[in-house]
Order: C-alpha cells, then structure tokens, then sequence
C-alpha cells in the first residue's frame, strides 16, 4: 500500500490493519474548521456509528493526543501510508516504534527455537516497518539471519 490515501475509510484500513500492513497514516497538516491547524498529524484511530464515521483521533507534532468530531475538520493535506520509520512526526514515530520493538521481542520469545515460515515472515515485516537501523540500535537479535536485500527509503535502512 505504502502511498497517498483518499479519504477516511483507507484510514480507517490502516488503522485496523496495522498488524498485517505495518505503517500509519499521515499527513502533512490537518486543519480544523475552528482554524486549529497541526502538522504531521498521524492518524490512532477513527470511530464509527451506524456505519457513519463519527470523530477522527491523531497525534500532532507536539505529541498531544487529539480527538475531532469529523464535522470539524475542514482540510487534510498530503494524506499517506506510511512506514514507522518514515513518519515526520517524531512523538508519533517513537510511540509506534516502542510498540513494535516489544511486540517483535515477544514473538521472538514466544518462537525461541521454532523459526517457522509465518513467524519468520511477520517477523521481517515488523523489522522492514522499524528499520533495520533501529532494530541494531535497540539490541535486538533475531533467530534468524536478516536477509541484507536492503531498500533505501528517505535514506533509512529498511529490509
């Protein structure tokens, strides 16, 4: 997926299928209709009512957890998939990337000894997420080789 999305329901997508896509939207600013306005925004979570969608949750540049009724929000620029390690948003970026770091190291405890193919290929997909630079960063050794087939995006090192 990995590029521009249209409109609430591909973040919605993203959000409920964050373990099996990886990644966050963001945009590059989000105005409200009060005239608020916030920089990379990334999008937590979105509510729904009666198949209508109700209020929009995202982390602004600052950190600060926002909720909007979707009826505030006047304009939303430059809305894309993302991976962790591409995200503008520094508070976001780390928050997501603690989670992931301690989900990857509780799979890889739960798998110790057994490297089967479906451990094996989501645990390549949470590293490809984080980057390979911050899984060495952190300390945190696989099972299993890591393939060095390594792609530049924005200048990180990804799997």
């Amino acid at each position: 997926m990995f590029n521009m999305l249209h409109g609430l329901k591909d973040i919605h997508t993203v959000i409920s299928n964050y373990r099996k896509i990886g990644g966050a939207a963001e945009a590059d600013m989000i105005r409200l209709s009060s005239g608020e306005l916030y920089h990379n925004p990334v999008f937590t979570n979105i509510d729904i009512s009666k198949g209508q969608y109700v209020s929009l949750c995202f982390i602004d540049d600052n950190g600060t957890n926002i909720i909007a009724h979707v009826d505030q929000i006047a304009v939303i620029k430059g809305l894309q998939h993302k991976l962790i390690c591409q995200l503008n948003n520094t508070h976001a970026k780390q928050l997501l990337l603690q989670g992931t770091l301690q989900y990857l190291q509780k799979l890889c405890e739960i798998n110790d000894g057994f490297v089967t193919h479906s451990f094996k290929k989501e645990a390549i997909k949470l590293v490809r997420d984080i980057s390979v630079k911050e899984l060495k960063k952190h300390n945190i050794s696989l099972p299993f080789p890591i393939e060095e087939k390594l792609i530049h995006l924005n200048e990180r090192v990804l799997a």
